[in-house]
């Protein structure tokens, strides 16, 4: 094996990206941090292909978030990509829901997010690897130079700083000024969705996850409409600070809690020894809370793969749990009740999909979020008696 590997904090991403676009390399580039995999196929110092394991990065969320395609025509073209196994792209253009300069112009968006946002990293692992040639790219002609990459990464570095001083928090609400937009939004344009979530009072955390929009994609277009007086912070809404001075973490609905037994002087020893039994007993929700404290409390490659077993035998229970055999989820609780609950970004969108005709298997396949992360909110809805599947 031939390249360079690393951790980010000794070298930052946007110094290899360097390197490597000006030696013209070609192989492939992976990247990891707390379960978040990418990799980036480079050829010539041109990347080719991308691809990444957060649904936020998929070319289906990007052609969403742009109103190119709509949700069930999204879950369409999955469902037919899983048993053609036809890139997502080439099954949209041939049923003509896109164009192909549509995809080809989605895909730049995406290799360039898949990388950029990485860039943001202060932790996680590298691997340049040059003796693996790079994958065929997705059935399109596009490269994108990594000096371009690296240039933008820049630019964004210094926009971060003004976004967040716009807006400090995800969990920030906005108000609308309409008179002071250059032009009434287009129907059916982002604009038009945006404002209508601002009016809705949705924070920016949750305008996110309900148009498929990645991070910056997003502040960038509330900034430049707040340089223009059109968005302001809503005088209302304060956001609370921890002591360390972090944003204080919304409180979920039904917090993922480890088990009572492992209090915090647990040792990471315990901690193993619980999630295992539990992973015996075929407690898989204990198991994988316990051991995802295992490796916060003693990081390392055991703890890391203790965990990585208990996300899978989790999974595979939440699957046969929720997404098998066609299960379709239904509030038992009216609307009003839910809007007095405290809930997290995350929980509001899914709850918000549910209407008594979606499948859990359609809802958490177009949603942005992990299908183990969604699976585990589901499992929390019904515990906590606000939602039904049958």
């Amino acid at each position: 094996m031939q390249g360079l590997f690393g951790d980010v904090k000794t070298m930052p991403l946007s110094d290899l990206v360097v390197y490597l676009g000006n030696k013209k390399a070609t192989g492939t580039l992976s990247l990891e941090r707390d379960g978040t995999r990418k990799q980036v196929w480079v050829l010539k110092g041109m990347i080719i292909n991308a691809s990444s394991n957060e649904p936020r990065e998929y070319l289906g969320q990007f052609l969403i978030n742009m109103g190119n395609i709509t949700e069930d025509q999204f879950n369409r073209a999955y469902d037919t990509q899983k048993e053609t196994k036809v890139f997502l792209g080439k099954i949209l253009v041939m049923i003509g829901a896109v164009s192909e300069a549509t995809v080809i112009s989605a895909l730049s968006l995406k290799f360039r997010e898949t990388l950029l946002e990485a860039f943001t990293w202060v932790d996680g692992t590298f691997g340049f690897d040059s003796s693996r040639e790079p994958t065929d790219p997705p059935g399109l002609d596009l490269e994108i130079d990594l000096l371009d990459v690296h240039r933008e990464g820049e630019f964004r570095q210094t926009a971060w700083e003004a976004i967040r001083a716009a807006f400090p928090s995800g969990a920030t609400q906005l108000e609308l000024t309409p008179q002071n937009l250059p032009e009434p939004p287009k129907p059916g344009s982002l604009d038009e969705r945006l404002f209508k979530l601002v009016n809705e009072g949705k924070t920016i955390d949750e305008m996110i996850l309900a148009l498929h929009a990645t991070d910056f994609y997003l502040y960038q277009r509330l900034y430049a409409l707040y340089r223009l007086n059109a968005l302001s912070v809503a005088a209302a809404i304060e956001v609370q600070i921890d002591e360390a001075g972090d944003e204080a973490p919304d409180e979920p609905l039904t917090p993922a809690q480890t088990p009572a037994l492992v209090g915090s002087e647990t040792s990471a020893a315990d901690l193993v020894s619980h999630a295992e039994a539990f992973m015996a007993s075929g407690n898989f929700i204990d198991a994988e809370a316990i051991a995802r404290r295992a490796n916060e409390v003693k990081p390392g490659q055991a703890a890391a793969d203790l965990l990585k077993r208990a996300e899978t035998e989790l999974a595979k229970f939440l699957r046969r749990e929720f997404l098998e055999g066609g299960k379709v989820p239904s509030l038992l609780v009216p609307p009003k009740r839910l809007k007095e609950l405290q809930l997290t970004a995350p929980e509001r969108y899914l709850l918000s999909r549910i209407d008594g005709t979606r499948g859990v298997a359609a809802i958490v396949q177009v949603s942005p979020l992990r299908e183990l992360e969604a699976l585990k909110f589901f499992h929390r809805f019904v515990e906590a008696g606000i939602v039904k599947v049958t």
